[in-house]
């Protein structure tokens, strides 16, 4: 994939955490023998890249990609620790995403007469997201984890144009599967601390109102700097989050191209706080 390195990255500093002593069971406040409670708010300031059927065959492709405008993700967070054991779950929520308007051609035919029109797209887009994991430390500083993601979408496409009559689409496609994966973190000395975690996932899309499933694979990676102060139950982040979304797109016309990846990209910087007891 193109971001090979960034997933390198991550699983080179997992191989660290797998060696090094652990800064975060130091610092951390039991709420009992062995237990460790979690709750945390992440905010995720982002961008989200997606994709359309092209209306009629343009250029060799019927895939068509745009990216929104910037967005605030808002994500609390609840982990409980057993021993060596955990669960977690989040949940993602944001305001309407905002996508560049576009052009598309579609070819009206009457008769004899072939007419081509440049249809116009204004697209907004909602989402949800939700991840329910278990997990088990192999060291005090790297752990595997079992989940469960969900993506609810709700995209609204208005369409325009000259000799063509205004129409409102919307779809809403969620995503749903399981999904494998780890976190790690290496310390590095005053309350500091690296981390970083990899998600991968197949899941199955379908549309409301639809009877098809489609396969769809799923990678989640986020890496970053923590800081923990060692008098206050409080820890901080600061990191990168990236999560890719690739579904098998058929295609939408007559002259066809055959079955293509359409692209659901979202990535960019996080902040963090989580309270520890």
């Amino acid at each position: 994939m193109r971001n090979t390195w960034f997933f390198s990255l991550v699983l080179m500093l997992a191989l660290l955490a797998a060696a090094g002593p652990s800064q975060a069971e130091e610092q951390s406040t039991p709420i009992g023998k062995d237990v460790t409670l979690a709750i945390g708010m992440k905010l995720w300031f982002n961008t989200w890249q997606s994709a359309n059927g092209s209306v009629f065959n343009q250029q060799g492709t019927n895939v068509q990609t745009y990216v929104s405008d910037s967005n605030v993700a808002f994500i609390p967070s609840i982990s409980l620790k057993i021993k060596n054991f955990f669960i977690s779950t989040s949940y993602l929520g944001a305001p309407e995403y905002t996508f560049p308007s576009y052009t598309d051609t579609i070819v009206i035919t009457s008769g004899p007469t072939s007419t081509a029109y440049t249809l116009k797209h204004d697209i907004t887009a909602t989402r949800t997201e939700s991840d329910t994991n278990i997990g088990w430390y192999v060291t005090p500083n790297l752990a595997f984890t079992l989940g469960y993601k969900i993506v609810t979408q709700e995209i609204t496409d208005k369409q325009s144009g000259t000799g063509l009559t205004a129409r409102t689409s919307i779809s809403k496609p969620t995503y749903a599967g399981p999904t494998i994966g780890f976190i790690g973190s290496v310390p590095v000395g005053e309350g500091f601390g690296l981390y970083g975690n990899l998600a991968l996932g197949k899941l199955d899309m379908e549309y409301e109102g639809g009877t098809t499933t489609y396969d769809a694979d799923y990678v989640s990676t986020e890496i970053g700097i923590g800081y923990k102060e060692k008098s206050l139950p409080l820890s901080f982040t600061i990191g990168y989050r990236f999560q890719s979304i690739e579904q098998e797109m058929p295609a939408y016309n007559v002259l066809g191209t055959g079955a293509q990846i359409s692209p659901d990209v979202t990535k960019g910087l996080t902040f963090g706080i989580n309270l520890i007891f």
